[in-house]
């Protein structure tokens, strides 16, 4: 059954889309209230506490030590964005939101909205950034910086869900021994390629304060004799080898073109004769096309690294120019706005 809309949601529906409202205005501000919401669900504890059973804002409140009005504002809030649901005077998660925001939840991304805490400090230097072209480097923090942690957990919890898919679909050589994993943190797609490879054993490249939260992750797993954390920089350090297999996942957005010409070259003297080189990324939008998220994520990396997302086209250019066939395009169920390519070094050698 087709939603209907309320009479009062039908006049802003007309008049936003004749122009008659400042659609800036509700982009400001519900963008940054609706953000902001979610985040402070996690941090206060509100979907931990909805998670074992409905409640009122009074019982809330006072299980969190929270303001009793300053909850049921947010509980409110939470139930416009269909996160929590309403029946009388209590709230609970609903069936959909389950999944993703009680802690117990194999699948929960608590962890990747607390990191926006931090993402929202960087987001507050944009005019600065884009006024200097100086980002804010967000792996220059020292190995001890509580910020890895974050930011390491919140990639892993995204990772976890389509690290399954991304095992399945990648063609390793036969019985594999060997798998580099370039900037790999957490180190979960290595270890679900693991275990798909009863041969295999992985070693993630990353730097110290990355690797540090990586092993604990990798250990809870009960996979720490597999996927072993290797400190360096990807940029400098050697590669080792030979590897039946590197990733390069979510890296190439954070550097720049000559960069990841260079490392690519690397790459394909570290593979051995039939190993693969698999990147997945986001990717920008073909030039006729209109932009879209990417555009976002774009200035996201600009912002923290001054760097870019690139074009598919960019991609290919490098694996030839570094000796690889033309990859194959791998279409992700789990990761709709990224794009995962798979290429095999050239028996011809590099080209032009």
């Amino acid at each position: 059954m087709r939603p209907t809309l309320r009479p009062e949601g039908l006049l802003e529906h007309l008049a936003l889309h004749l122009n008659l409202a400042p659609t800036p205005v509700a982009e400001a501000m519900f963008g940054m209230a609706t953000t902001r919401v979610v985040m402070a669900g996690v941090t206060l504890g509100v979907y931990a506490e909805l998670a074992q059973g409905a409640a009122s804002p009074e019982e809330v409140a006072s299980r969190r030590g929270l303001d009793t009005s300053g909850t049921r504002h947010l509980l409110e809030c939470l139930a416009a964005l269909g996160h929590v649901g309403r029946r009388d005077t209590r709230y609970a998660l609903t069936r959909v939101s389950r999944r993703w925001l009680d802690p117990a939840s194999p699948t929960y991304v608590g962890g990747f909205l607390e990191f926006h805490y931090d993402q929202w400090d960087w987001w507050a230097k944009l005019e600065e950034a884009v006024r200097s072209g100086r980002s804010f480097e967000i792996h220059d923090f020292g190995p001890d910086d509580p910020r890895w942690r974050r930011y390491i957990v919140a990639m892993f919890q995204l990772a976890r869900l389509s690290a399954p898919e991304v095992a399945r679909s990648l063609r390793l050589p036969p019985e594999p021994q060997s798998l580099l994993d370039l900037g790999g943190g957490h180190g979960w797609f290595a270890a679900e390629i693991c275990r798909r490879h009863p041969t295999l054993t992985a070693t993630v490249l990353d730097l110290p304060g990355s690797a540090r939260i990586g092993r604990e992750i990798i250990a809870e797993a009960g996979m720490s004799r597999r996927v072993i954390h290797r400190e360096g920089d990807l940029l400098t350090d050697d590669l080792g080898g030979p590897h039946d297999g590197v990733l390069c996942f979510q890296i190439i957005h954070h550097l720049t073109p000559e960069q990841n010409l260079a490392l690519f070259e690397r790459v394909r003297a570290a593979l051995k004769p039939g190993g693969i080189f698999a990147v997945l990324d986001y990717f920008t939008p073909a030039a006729d096309r209109k932009p879209d998220s990417a555009a976002f994520l774009g200035l996201h990396f600009y912002l923290t690294s001054t760097a870019a997302t690139y074009a598919e086209d960019d991609l290919r250019g490098w694996l030839r120019q570094a000796g690889f066939e033309p990859p194959r395009r791998i279409r992700l169920r789990r990761l709709p706005i990224q794009a995962l390519f798979e290429a095999r070094a050239s028996s011809s050698g590099v080209t032009a």
